[in-house]
């Protein structure tokens, strides 16, 4: 009997649960992956409420799947196994088969495993397993294990942090744009620097969203956010949030961001990182406290300016590391300077602005003004 039969759905009885464990023990060498895609590993492993099996054999699965045949796993199963123990509470004993297959891995495979975590389905990504599912004493010895890969396995990989509101779209201080205007360029200037900083263009997990806006019960405002920046077009990412604690002022939402920014630090201590925001909410306070910490991998900031920045005050972020840009052609130029986007690249990014920015519909004062300024970007990347 198939084991998609036997796990369909309904609620197994011993009897059956046995079989898919016999089924599971004697699948011959590089053929689990594929019978594991028939197994539903959120109700059978998970400890949520609707969980189909009894704890008995969910503890054999797990012993089977993670210790017995764990070298047999692709990293994609195992990130799902892993998603699957902590998609609800995490009890301890989900916490330290967790650890213990992190802490397994070395190299390649242990990088791989963590950027595929990072990218979950829902809210339950790395920095919610490492930093809120974890027990302390569990928790310092995966990000030491980090350390100790990070310094084994250095990279020139590039972690892409990037605001929301007033960043990707407009929200709240800009009132160059319609009001939830996705920025023309942006999804082309994330996915460049996604794909083209990388040493493996394509990976998963280079791109995450900081942002204040409080995570919610069951990360549900993270959920949203996170599908409503699906819907753009962009590679995968995270979304770190906040807490409605960290709202009431520029400096508590400034500390929120400069905490997720540094857990994300902690977590992927072998990249450098570009952080983009804007300069409505402390965004280049959050980049120039960044770049000045002693680890030294912030590559820059890029400022979205939405207030109305002068000659001179641009010239005081730039000495901190904080590069002002008005169109995304800009921001292109600057991660082209910083040495994070070829010619190419930052080309395609100004081309995407221009093609964007002919699409909307804005005040003609407003659109000759971004014209101007626009085309000023462009002959600085020497579009032709």
């Amino acid at each position: 009997m198939q084991i998609a039969a036997l796990s369909s759905g309904w609620r197994t009885d011993r009897a059956q649960e046995e079989q898919i464990l016999q089924i599971l023990r004697v699948v011959p060498r590089g053929e689990l992956d594929a019978v594991l895609a028939d197994l539903d590993l959120d109700k059978v492993i998970g400890d949520v409420d609707d969980h189909l099996w009894g704890p008995d054999h969910r503890t054999q699965l797990l012993d089977l799947l993670l210790q017995d045949r764990r070298e047999e796993l692709s990293t994609p199963t195992l990130a799902r196994v892993i998603a699957s123990l902590h998609a609800g509470p995490t009890p301890r004993g989900h916490q330290e088969a967790i650890a213990g297959v992190l802490l397994a891995l070395r190299g390649r495979r242990f990088h791989d495993l963590k950027y595929r975590l990072n990218t979950a389905r829902d809210h339950h990504d790395l920095e919610h397993l490492v930093f809120r599912d974890l027990e302390e004493d569990l928790q310092e010895q995966v990000l030491e294990h980090i350390a100790e890969q990070a310094a084994a396995h250095p990279t020139s990989d590039l972690r892409v942090l990037c605001d929301i509101d007033d960043t990707v779209r407009c929200a709240l201080h800009d009132d160059r744009y319609p009001r939830g205007t996705v920025y023309p360029g942006v999804v082309e200037l994330l996915t460049q620097l996604d794909q083209g900083a990388a040493a493996d263009p394509g990976r998963v997990g280079d791109l995450t969203f900081v942002t204040a806006r409080p995570g919610g019960p069951a990360g549900l405002v993270e959920e949203y956010t996170r599908d409503g920046l699906a819907e753009l077009g962009l590679p995968p990412h995270a979304v770190l949030g906040g807490s409605l604690l960290n709202l009431h002022t520029k400096a508590a939402i400034a500390e929120r961001k400069l905490q997720n920014m540094e857990r994300d630090h902690l977590l992927f201590p072998e990249c450098r990182m570009v952080f983009i925001g804007d300069s409505g909410q402390a965004d280049g306070d959050v980049g120039a406290q960044m770049a000045a910490r002693p680890h030294d991998h912030v590559a820059g900031t890029l400022l979205h300016d939405v207030t109305g920045l002068d000659a001179q005050a641009r010239a005081d972020w730039a000495a901190r590391g904080v590069h002002v840009f008005d169109t995304y052609a800009g921001a292109a130029a600057h991660a082209h300077r910083l040495g994070l986007l070829t010619a190419d690249q930052a080309q395609q990014v100004a081309r995407a602005t221009r093609t964007g920015l002919e699409l909307l519909d804005l005040d003609p004062q407003q659109r000759e003004h971004l014209e101007v300024v626009l085309s000023d970007e462009e002959a600085s990347l020497r579009i032709r």
